[in-house]
């Protein structure tokens, strides 16, 4: 019934977001409630943003409703996540919302490691027929980096996503952590591969994509004060190399 009632408010054709808001100019609050309620019946609601994007910028109260919607309510990855999240980018605040929404995800989750590179790969993983998006994208992991860089949480739940990029844009990530934390301790602990992948066929070429990656970061690491960082990713290629040749045996054996 609530769906009936209130999802055609949310169609371009019937309202747009500008004429929604406008609508709703002395109770903001209830407007809010209604676009969270909708949300919590069908994660596909204003998929793109628009409606959130309009209300934020006519009542930013609500971000904290979304950010409790996102922790309670819709707390894993899906593709109808990945406009919506990434609406804030429109506003010229956008660091300061994004710091705020990962602020709240690392502390309102148990286990923040596990469950908020999710919501964090919704809003970051690049897209680079977007410009525009793509560069504040980037602001926004730099920002990041140089000011949480002794956040041992959120670096582990950035580099989870970091991991996932272009082996250019993550050495050039993990360059610039190494450049802001130096510690050894902070060094293992953010994810130099992905926590979490999948591949049809062979493993084999994934694992060698790693390696090399692994490897062009190498000759960045010279000196004594590097030699930790340098023996764990060469400890890492190692690992890595046994795991190919146990692949490729499992191939053999079972054709």
């Amino acid at each position: 019934m609530m769906s009936i009632y209130f999802s055609s408010m949310f169609f371009d054709h019937h309202n747009t977001p500008q004429a929604l808001v406008k609508k709703f100019r002395d109770d903001l609050n209830l407007l809010e409630a209604i676009y969270i309620a909708m949300l919590e019946y069908n994660e596909n609601h204003d998929y793109n943003g628009k409606y959130l994007n309009e209300i934020y910028s006519n009542s930013p109260a609500i971000l904290d409703k979304y950010i409790f919607y996102l922790i309670n309510v819709n707390s894993t990855f899906s593709l109808s996540d990945v406009e919506r999240n990434r609406c804030f980018f429109k506003h010229e605040n956008f660091i300061d919302i994004y710091d705020k929404i990962f602020d709240e995800l690392v502390k309102g989750y148990q286990f923040p490691t596990m469950s908020v590179p999710y919501i964090l790969e919704s809003i970051l993983l690049l897209n680079k027929n977007e410009l525009d998006l793509l560069n504040k994208q980037e602001t926004w992991i730099h920002h990041c980096i140089q000011v949480f860089s002794r956040n041992r949480i959120k670096m582990q739940c950035l580099f989870s996503v970091i991991a996932k990029l272009d082996v250019k844009d993550k050495i050039k990530y993990v360059l610039e952590f190494l450049k802001y934390n130096q510690d050894f301790e902070h060094f293992k602990n953010i994810p130099l591969t992905p926590m979490s992948w999948s591949w049809s066929g062979s493993a084999v070429p994934m694992y060698s994509k790693w390696i090399d990656f692994l490897k062009l970061l190498l000759p960045n690491l010279i000196g004594l004060k590097w030699i930790k960082h340098k023996n764990y990713i060469e400890n890492k290629i190692k690992n890595l190399e046994r795991q190919i040749e146990y692949e490729q045996i499992e191939e053999i054996l079972s054709d």
